[in-house]
């Protein structure tokens, strides 16, 4: 049995934080915490994933759609498809990521464009 707290511990910047809660035998659970106005540019994961809203509001946008996550909304997507994320309040995100996707992708996420 393994205990992980997602509100714990929370750290906040000028850019998102993400920290690996588990690396498990079929998926990743990572938190990512994001201040207000931080953003998320366009990406993919090759793999589908599923983002759940811990805590304050996120707007995702995807394919010309945007919707608002307030606190315990989850939206999954398949495999490739675009999306993008901002921070309306601060916001604290599990995001679930099949075994064969790397965290040091999402980790590249945060670089420079």
């Amino acid at each position: 049995m393994t205990l992980l707290s997602f509100l714990s511990d929370l750290s906040f910047g000028s850019k998102p934080q993400i920290k690996v809660m588990l690396d498990g035998t079929t998926s990743k659970e990572i938190r990512i915490c994001m201040d207000v106005g931080n953003i998320m540019q366009e990406h993919k994961a090759p793999g589908a994933i599923s983002i759940m809203l811990l805590k304050g509001s996120v707007r995702i946008s995807s394919n010309n759609e945007e919707v608002t996550l307030n606190e315990g909304d989850m939206l999954y997507f398949e495999a490739n498809v675009p999306h993008s994320l901002e921070a309306d309040e601060q916001a604290v995100i599990r995001l679930v990521l099949s075994k064969n996707d790397t965290t040091q992708r999402v980790q590249n996420l945060l670089k420079p464009l």
